[in-house]
């Protein structure tokens, strides 16, 4: 694996800088202000003199794959004409436009045939060591209550945990000794310490939702011996969790049921679910205002303002000040209705994870897999993600977005000979 990588950094200068950027991203973008943005930046401008020609090397499959992000973004561009609130609406295209800005950088992946996914999983080992030390020292040492890294806790928290989830599926494919799989189950078990002092209950959700996942995917190729690992693993990350800060887990859930009760008592008090709530109720009243095209991007803390000033919202001050329904499909329930959401849905989710599930599956070469579920994984946990955040709204979870889709397609579809 090692020799590999630096196998690949003999080539040209700008595919070196590519897979150096490439691996540096995961380590940085939860880590240190600003770095996921420059570094996709940076990728995108290199991508502008290296993407041409690369269109006619794409099957009919990678564009239409692509082509739903430009019919996506332009859905939401247009929608601008019924939002009232413009700042907002100009901010929110502003984050799409790194949908777009996808799209060279997988051409140029593809034109070069670069081999990027390595170099992402090598990042993702190294950035769980990362964040599990930059989270004990804001704990520990700054007596922070939770962990946030550079930018919120949720944002490290899912980070974290997805970093380890891909360190994981790399060991399935390649760990050859026990020396991998130790090394391997240390980085698993740092990204969850990083992601448990975050106190992200997202994030905490997502090892039982993948592993429900991964066994669907697997449910006609689990061996015994791949089942020996999944009960290990499961078992190993249960009593990891039980042991280490165990006040952190129980009491964030704790806070969870807590908050559910006194919503039911009093859904005018603010707790941190009760406001959840109110923001997703919200969505749908102003889904029913316009169900087919929604109120325009943006204008989601408008038209909550609109419904609290006639009271039809619950008067949680905080909730409908909110600029996002902290959902990402109830976000665009309202904002696009159902054709926004059918949109985001099918290019966002349904058309990478078709491609990708086509090439998993129709292989038996094993890195060919590995990169394939890898990029499942990763569209998963972004499916995840969205239940209880509206990550679009956020520069750090839409470039990782963009990354996670564009490195391992591009390799499994590079390792492939474009045969899809």
């Amino acid at each position: 694996m090692v020799r590999t990588l630096f196998s690949d950094l003999e080539s040209d200068w700008q595919s070196r800088l590519t897979l150096v950027l490439i691996f540096l991203f995961p380590i940085s973008v939860a880590t240190v202000s600003h770095a996921g943005s420059t570094i996709y930046a940076l990728l995108f401008l290199m991508s502008l003199v290296h993407c041409t020609g690369g269109w006619d090397k794409l099957s009919y499959r990678e564009k239409q794959f692509l082509m739903g992000f430009v019919l996506f973004f332009f859905f939401s561009l247009s929608s601008l004409l019924m939002t009232q609130d413009m700042h907002e609406g100009v901010k929110r295209i502003e984050r799409y436009l790194r949908l777009l800005g996808l799209i060279p950088i997988y051409l140029m992946l593809r034109k070069k045939e670069i081999s990027s996914a390595r170099f992402y999983l090598a990042g993702a080992f190294l950035a769980v060591f990362v964040m599990a030390a930059q989270a004990l020292y804001e704990v520990e040492v700054l007596k922070h209550p939770i962990a946030s890294g550079a930018y919120h806790k949720i944002i490290f928290g899912n980070q974290a945990i997805l970093c380890a989830a891909f360190v994981a599926c790399a060991v399935m494919f390649f760990g050859k000794h026990r020396l991998h799989f130790s090394l391997a189950l240390l980085a698993v078990l740092a990204g969850a310490y990083a992601s448990i002092l975050s106190g992200t209950r997202t994030a905490w959700l997502f090892v039982p939702f993948i592993l429900i996942c991964l066994v669907i995917l697997y449910r006609r190729r689990i061996k015994r011996r791949i089942w020996t690992y999944f009960l290990s693993g499961g078992l190993i990350m249960i009593f990891f969790l039980i042991t280490v800060q165990p006040e952190r887990l129980v009491s964030g859930f704790e806070a969870g049921w807590n908050d559910l009760k006194v919503f039911r008592e009093d859904p005018d008090k603010h707790t941190s679910l009760g406001a959840r709530l109110v923001m997703w109720r919200n969505s749908l009243l102003i889904f029913k205002e316009s169900p087919i095209l929604g109120t325009g991007m943006g204008d989601f803390k408008n038209d909550s303002l609109m419904l609290f000033e006639k009271g039809l919202s619950y008067k949680n001050d905080f909730a409908v000040r909110q600029a996002n329904a902290h959902n990402l499909y109830f976000q665009l329930l309202a904002e696009g209705g159902l054709i926004g959401l059918t949109l985001l849905v099918t290019a966002i989710f349904i058309l990478p994870f078709k491609l990708l599930h086509a090439l998993w599956k129709s292989s038996e070469d094993r890195m060919l897999r590995c990169y394939a579920l890898s990029g499942l994984i990763g569209i998963l946990a972004f499916v995840w993600f969205g239940v209880s955040e509206s990550w679009v709204n956020r520069n750090p979870m839409i470039t990782t977005y963009c990354l996670t889709v564009l490195v391992f397609l591009s390799s499994a579809v590079n390792r492939s000979e474009g045969k899809i």
